[in-house]
Formats: C-alpha cells, sequence, structure tokens
C-alpha cells in the first residue's frame, strides 16, 4: 500500500499539473492523475480537448485510513483506439461499469474507486501511426 501523502521519488507529471487546481487537488497522488470518477471524466475531457490521448486507465483503491492500493479487481483497459476520441469515450464507458460494479460489490467496505490515467501525445491527422494499413 502506498501512504496517503501521495509522496514518492518521481516528479510531477505535465498532465496533472496541466489540470485546473481544484481537479488536480482531487488527486490521491502528488506526482500521478488518480482521481474519483466524475473528476476522472473531467480530466479526460480537458486533456483529449487539449490534444492528449488517454493510454490508459486503472483501479485504484482509497482506504478509509487515507492509504491507497491498486485495485485487484477493476485493473483498467487494456487496449485503447489509438484516436484520442475514440479512446475517451471507451475509457469512459469501461470506468463507468468498473464503478457501477464497485457501488454493487465493493473490493473493500467503507473504501472509494478511484481511477489512474496515463496520456501520451495524440496521433496528429495523417500520421502513419494512427491509419490502419489498407
Amino acid at each position: 500500500m502506498v501512504p496517503h501523502d501521495g509522496g514518492g521519488t518521481r516528479g510531477r507529471s505535465a498532465d496533472l499539473d496541466a489540470l485546473p487546481a481544484g481537479l488536480a487537488g482531487q488527486s490521491l497522488s502528488r506526482t500521478a492523475i488518480i482521481l474519483p470518477l466524475d473528476a476522472a471524466l473531467e480530466a479526460i475531457a480537458l486533456r483529449t480537448g487539449d490534444n492528449r490521448r488517454l493510454e490508459n486507465w486503472e483501479g485504484w483503491v482509497r482506504m478509509p485510513d487515507g492509504g491507497r492500493a491498486k485495485s485487484l479487481s477493476h485493473g483498467g483497459s487494456f487496449a485503447l483506439p489509438q484516436d484520442a476520441t475514440r479512446a475517451a469515450a471507451a475509457a469512459a464507458a469501461g470506468m463507468k461499469r468498473a464503478q457501477l460494479r464497485w457501488e454493487r460489490d465493493p473490493e473493500y467496505e467503507h473504501a472509494a474507486l478511484y481511477f489512474g490515467l496515463t496520456f501520451g501525445a495524440a496521433a496528429a491527422a495523417g500520421d502513419a501511426s494512427s491509419v490502419s494499413p489498407g
């Protein structure tokens, strides 16, 4: 388990720094984006609008004592589309399903499900990496 202070030796995420302070302040970490569902969906919309593509999401658990741990039941995305808008939509759908499942059967009593988000640069229009082979 990771201490509740969000400490670590790695530097801050540029994507976390790019979020509005009120949104970034909800993160379980000072170095990575780990947010509750509604805030995570807002972060995805903002970063996608800034030409960033969600590369993956993973479930995290905020314990009642403030500690956090990766979720064993909500591992997150496996492969998201290369298109930033489609990746955002696919992730949002998966995250909402995970939240509904959590609400029916939480991993830990009195804990909360959070979502870790990792972004990368969105493929430029016409970029060969975003075009399927013909």
